[in-house]
């Protein structure tokens, strides 16, 4: 999203979550020899990824690739990471960046685990007074774009090469990687196309224009 700052590595991730999304109708039913491929511990999160795996096909099947492949993303609030800077100094996540996806790579570059780190209290700040139905349209929009844009790839590749960018300098939004990926997983849930890079492209962009 707008504002994404270069991270150098996840340092601590503090987890105590469930195996896979939470209980749904559509929840996907993983054997006792597989890992999860997803693993989210609030229910907010988890909500919306249950939605984007009940209304995407190529979103389903993608993760049935990352299962066989014995990798997974992890899906957390901001208070549950820690960072470190260029200088190597632990510091909280930026309150400001609305999301990040972040890959776990070893000294050989392959990666096993993804990081998606959702700042849901800013979103708190940002719907405040907007309805239910936005937040979660918009929320879907956010993980559509850093789970199925960014984090599969490396997944998928197991390895740094897999990286889906976002926008070059002057290249147009719709040509960028992870912004196609993202508009496979709209056109299929009828969330709108994204065309530009920005929170233009979500529903509370309206509340700032108007």
């Amino acid at each position: 999203m707008a504002g994404r700052r270069n991270l150098v590595s996840v340092v601590a991730v503090t987890l105590s979550v469930t195996s896979g999304i939470a209980a749904s109708a559509q929840q996907p039913r993983w054997t006792a020899a597989e890992r999860p491929p997803i693993l989210v511990e609030h229910p907010v999160l988890a909500a919306s990824l249950s939605r984007l795996h009940a209304g995407s096909a190529r979103w389903r099947r993608a993760f049935d690739e990352v299962v066989n492949a014995g990798r997974r993303v992890v899906v957390l609030t901001p208070d549950k990471v820690r960072m470190r800077d260029a200088d190597g100094r632990d510091t909280p996540f930026d309150p400001t960046v609305l999301a990040e996806a972040q890959p776990l790579a070893d000294d050989w570059s392959r990666v096993e685990t993804v990081v998606v780190v959702v700042n849901l209290p800013l979103l708190d700040k940002l719907y405040s007074d907007a309805s239910i139905a936005d937040l979660e349209g918009d929320l879907d929009r956010i993980l559509a774009h850093e789970v199925y844009g960014h984090a599969i790839p490396y997944l998928l590749a197991g390895h740094l090469s897999g990286k889906c960018a976002d926008p070059l300098a002057g290249q147009r939004a719709t040509d960028a990687c992870a912004i196609r990926r993202e508009n496979e997983i709209r056109t299929e849930l009828r969330l709108g196309e994204r065309n530009g890079y920005g929170l233009d492209s979500l529903t509370i962009a309206r509340r700032f224009r108007n």
